[in-house]
This record gives C-alpha cells, sequence and structure tokens, in this order.
C-alpha cells in the first residue's frame, strides 16, 4: 500500500510523454528525449533534384554558347577571306595604274603627233580664186570596214569602229586578261595588220555606270583595261607602239541603258577606233 502513491506518479509520468508523441504527429514518439535524433533524409534528396536541373541546364546554355561561337568564327573567317581578295584585286589595279605612268606619256606624244597630222591635212585645204582645192582623200577611201569573225565592227562618220566586249576579254571588274582574250586579240591584231597599217587607231575603254568598289574609279578601270589591250596588240602581236592611243571613256558613252543587265554587258567594251589618216613614223 506504501508503493501506491508512487505507482500513480509513474503511470502519469506515462501517459504525459504519450500525449506528446500524438501531439507530435500520431506517427511515433521522434520528439522523445530519451530517443537519440534521427538524420531527415527526405528534405536533402529534395533539395538535390533542383541542382541537378540546373547543372543540366548550364551544361545545355554552354553548348549552345560553344556552337555559336563555332559559327562566329567560321563567318569570321569567310568574311577575312573576301576582304583579302579585295585587297588582292586593289593592289593589283594599283600597280597597273602605277606601272601606265611612263607610257600613258608615250601614247600622249603619239596621240599629238596624230593630231598635228590630222590638223596638217585639213590646214592642206585652200581656196585659190573660185577653185577648192581639198586635201587627198585618198586614205578615206582606202578605209574600208572589214569583218572580224566574232567581233562587231561599224562604221562611225570618218572613223572604224571595232568593238570588243570586256567580258570576253577581263576578269569581273579587273584589268586582269581572261584566256578567251588571246584568240579574239590575235584575230583583231591580224586584221589590223592587214587592212589599216598605216592609220592612227585609239584604243577606247568604256565601262557601265555600276560603281566600282572603294579605292577604283570608273575611269581609271577603262583606263587600265585599255593600257592592257595596248600591251597586248604591240608586245605580244608586235604592232607599232607609234600607231595607238588610249583613251579612258569610262560610263560616258553608253551604247545601250544601263537599266538591263544585257545593256551593262554591251557597254563594257573596248573599242578600237581607226582614223583615215596616217601615223608618223
Amino acid at each position: 500500500m506504501a508503493n501506491q502513491p508512487f505507482a500513480k506518479i509513474v503511470r502519469i509520468g506515462l501517459t504525459s510523454i504519450a500525449l506528446s508523441c500524438v501531439m507530435a504527429g500520431g506517427l511515433g514518439c521522434n520528439q522523445n528525449p530519451y530517443l537519440s535524433p534521427q538524420p531527415a533524409a527526405w528534405p536533402q534528396a529534395a533539395s538535390a533534384q533542383p541542382a541537378q536541373a540546373q547543372a543540366f541546364d548550364l551544361t545545355r546554355r554552354a553548348s549552345e554558347l560553344d556552337a555559336n561561337n563555332r559559327d562566329l568564327h567560321a563567318q569570321l573567317a569567310q568574311s577575312r577571306q573576301q576582304v583579302d581578295l579585295l585587297r588582292e584585286q586593289v593592289g593589283l589595279l594599283q600597280k597597273q595604274l602605277g606601272d601606265s605612268g611612263k607610257r600613258m606619256q608615250d601614247l600622249q606624244v603619239a596621240k599629238e603627233q596624230a593630231e598635228k597630222s590630222l590638223k596638217d591635212l585639213q590646214a592642206s585645204t585652200t581656196r585659190r580664186g573660185s577653185a577648192i582645192i581639198t586635201a587627198n582623200n585618198s586614205l578615206r577611201q582606202e578605209l574600208r570596214l572589214i569583218e572580224i569573225e566574232g567581233v562587231a565592227t561599224r562604221l562611225d562618220g570618218d572613223v572604224v569602229r571595232i568593238e570588243l566586249p570586256a567580258d570576253q576579254l577581263f576578269a569581273p571588274g579587273t584589268a586582269q586578261v581572261v584566256g578567251t582574250a588571246f584568240p579574239i586579240l590575235d584575230r583583231v591584231a591580224a586584221e589590223l595588220a592587214k587592212n589599216y597599217p598605216r592609220q592612227v587607231i585609239g584604243i577606247e575603254g568604256h565601262t557601265d555606270s555600276t560603281p566600282i568598289y572603294a579605292g577604283v574609279s570608273s575611269h581609271q578601270l577603262s583606263n587600265s583595261q585599255a593600257m592592257t589591250v595596248f600591251d597586248q596588240l604591240t608586245a605580244r602581236n608586235r604592232l607599232p607602239a607609234r600607231q595607238f592611243y588610249i583613251a579612258a571613256q569610262g560610263p560616258n558613252q553608253p551604247l545601250e541603258s544601263n537599266a538591263t543587265q544585257a545593256g551593262q554587258a554591251r557597254n563594257r567594251r573596248i573599242e578600237l577606233v581607226v582614223h583615215p589618216h596616217p601615223y608618223e613614223n
């Protein structure tokens, strides 16, 4: 009987502990102060999933950046190739223009002499009393229109014009001779030597109205192309250099409208202008 108060106290204590466990969750007494605490595994597993997703997204973005970087490098390399090509073309034209300086002086002398000869012929027309004596026109009568296979020729007043398409002579936009130019120029040179061995001949360069790339004008290009034809006729075909003069017309004398590609192609040309008067030796 003496132990009854003590047993009652123990029962009350156990009942309080049980109620505490039920209030804490009803699934067990995890808050029991007499038990060791257990690690919470579930929150750690839940937090690992966002980290893995973030890592995957970063990897994907890095791959996309690498792909974009490769594309940019490829585009940059292509742009550099185009710039190098343009620089080579500009350098070639500048060299041709530089080399043509001295030759232009010689051609200018030949042109002045040809013009002097023409003036002398015109000055020979005099008036004596009521009679008019004109210069001998036998040279004009001998200046006949010739036919050259694959080349257009036409009479233009007192001169004969031989039209050479620039697209068959030069690489586009340059004075660089292409392979198809040599047989054309060889045929023309043979006909000039045969039919006009003493006549003054102008070499006119013509372009269309399309702007040339920076640093080179249409007149510079037409001059370089005319100089190249002069070199081919005199150096390769050995026609007398004093027989020719150079004229750079650029886009100033179109044969057709530049509104169409066909018209532009017709306007890109070299014209050999054969005059009726002879050149001086």
